[in-house]
């Protein structure tokens, strides 16, 4: 009878710490993304994607197909030897790893245009992503100051941990905006125990505790004029 008792309590514990994934991909909504060709000669697409369900999404996927003039798609390479062929589009993940209702997430992808079979000039995009049941870690960003460095944003604030379990791989996202609201440059930071580049890396942020960050998003298209920063976290 106790065996059959603990067996049960093991049960329970392990549906409570492990969310639980719908068995079907749903569609996600792309809000906004341009396309533009980098100084070294790649392409990138950068852009925006809303969770308009009502479960946190996880795994969010945008595939891009690249375009010519004539509006015709373009192959790309795939990146290794092992993978040899052409891809009929090309994938990145969204930038957070989980985004709750009704919430955003930036995305970046950055192609070697050598790598593209041809001349792109427009592209098309499509998303899609996995819906949790429930999600027991959450996060939040608070105390966000910017100033302008150098040509860019230093950027310092808060992460905290709002859920019942610890964010684990915590990273803070700051995504640059143009005076038109569309996403221009995006970069991340892996969260350290001093807030800083220099600082050891945070394996996670337990429930209830938080922790500060510092770091730069560069100007890189010159058009940013402002900033905003997004928690991420491990998808278990």
């Amino acid at each position: 009878m106790h065996t059959h008792l603990f067996i049960a309590l093991s049960a329970v514990i392990v549906l409570y710490e492990t969310p639980l994934y719908a068995q079907t991909e749903v569609p996600v909504e792309i809000v906004s993304y341009s396309l533009r060709e980098s100084i070294g000669g790649s392409v990138v697409v950068v852009g925006e994607v809303r969770n308009t369900h009502p479960n946190p999404l996880c795994f969010v996927q945008i595939d891009i197909e690249y375009l010519d003039e004539k509006g015709n798609s373009l192959g790309v390479d795939r990146f290794t030897a092992k993978d040899a062929g052409t891809m009929a589009v090309d994938q990145v993940m969204a930038s957070r790893s989980v985004i709750p209702p009704g919430e955003t997430s930036p995305f970046e992808r950055v192609r070697d245009m050598s790598k593209v079979k041809g001349k792109v000039r427009s592209c098309k995009l499509t998303a899609k992503g996995l819906r949790l049941k429930e999600s027991n870690a959450m996060a939040t960003i608070t105390n966000v100051n910017t100033s302008t460095e150098g040509g860019g944003f230093r950027i310092t604030g808060t992460f905290s941990a709002t859920g019942k379990a610890p964010c684990k791989n915590p990273v803070a996202i700051a995504a640059g905006y143009d005076q038109n609201g569309k996403i221009q440059v995006v970069s991340t930071f892996s969260l350290t125990n001093d807030g800083t580049f220099r600082g050891t890396p945070l394996r996670q942020v337990d429930a209830g505790k938080s922790q500060v960050f510092n770091f730069l998003l560069r100007n890189e298209t010159g058009t940013v004029t402002s900033v905003k920063v997004f928690p991420s976290f491990e998808c278990d």
